[in-house]
């Protein structure tokens, strides 16, 4: 993906998300750890995103994912302890936010990419972890995309 679109605050987005990737062991970066880089910053906070609510949510959400298969995350433990890339690079779930994200400037007749923009990518997705997540933490992501 080419980031010469992506403004100051967007690519610090896109490395805050490498760290909340690093912290959780993550191999990758996901379409989760760009929200939570995202609900770090403070512009976003008046909007109702709130970090560490969040990272509970999406923490429930594994819980409850795991119980609809029928294992309990108290019963499975921590993942063993392995290597960890230094750099985790990006999933497929953040390049499609990230794509998300330069159609949304692209659709507002904008060039340049800000982290409105990449949480507008973020907040698009239909299904996976982030939606999931938005929703145990009671975050309407319509309504969300409406204010940005």
């Amino acid at each position: 993906m080419p980031f010469e679109r992506f403004t100051k605050d967007a690519r610090a987005t896109v490395l805050a998300a490498r760290h909340e990737a690093r912290a959780a062991g993550a191999a990758t970066i996901e379409a989760e750890h760009l929200l939570l880089a995202l609900a770090a910053r403070p512009e976003f906070a008046s909007l109702g995103l709130d970090r560490e609510a969040l990272a509970d949510a999406l923490a429930r959400e594994e819980e409850q994912s795991l119980e609809a298969v029928g294992v309990s995350a108290a019963e499975l433990g921590a993942p063993p302890a392995g290597r960890t890339p230094r750099d985790p690079q990006l999933s497929t779930s953040a390049k499609l936010a990230l794509h998300r994200a330069v159609a949304a400037a692209s659709k507002r007749g904008e060039r340049h990419l800000h982290a409105g923009h990449v949480l507008l990518g973020v907040l698009a997705a239909q299904h996976g972890r982030v939606p999931r997540a938005l929703g145990i933490a009671g975050i309407d992501a319509g309504e969300l995309r409406a204010r940005i």
